[in-house]
């Protein structure tokens, strides 16, 4: 288990925006060590996944993506808000980029369908209700691609 180096909440969307790095490359080049394919195109699977978000206790904090385009994959994030309220940014060290954990991120599959991606539950010493919110991420994503 990591220990956070910097662990903080917060409603400020310019801040996530800055942790999601935006500029960089959507998807293909982070680290995500949990995924599941959906049969479902990747709105149909942002909406499952948002609304079974809800019935386990999550918000929507913020949705950005692309939906694709000549030469461009389409993907979308959803970056949820903890049930505590705002969402949690944690950094590993003074020179780490922030990671959202409460984050979910839905490529297009080449062969129809769609890939989820969203981080492992691997951080230590987390408030109780935001360790909660994590553990519950594979299991809210799970029940929307059935």
């Amino acid at each position: 288990m990591k220990q956070p180096f910097r662990f903080w909440m917060t409603g400020s969307v310019a801040v996530v925006m800055a942790a999601l790095g935006i500029g960089r490359s959507a998807v293909a080049h982070e680290r995500h060590p949990l995924s599941q394919s959906s049969r479902f195109r990747v709105l149909e699977t942002v909406e499952r996944i948002e609304a079974s978000a809800q019935r386990h206790g999550l918000s929507v904090f913020t949705r950005v993506g692309s939906e694709g385009g000549v030469g461009r994959e389409e993907f979308m994030r959803i970056v949820f808000a903890s049930s505590v309220g705002g969402t949690p940014v944690l950094m590993e060290g003074p020179e780490s980029h922030p990671e959202l954990p409460l984050t979910v991120a839905v490529r297009a599959h080449p062969t129809g369908g769609a890939e989820v991606f969203f981080a492992g539950v691997d951080w230590d010493d987390l408030p109780a209700n935001v360790a909660r919110d994590l553990t519950e991420l594979p299991i809210l994503v799970a029940d929307a691609l059935r």
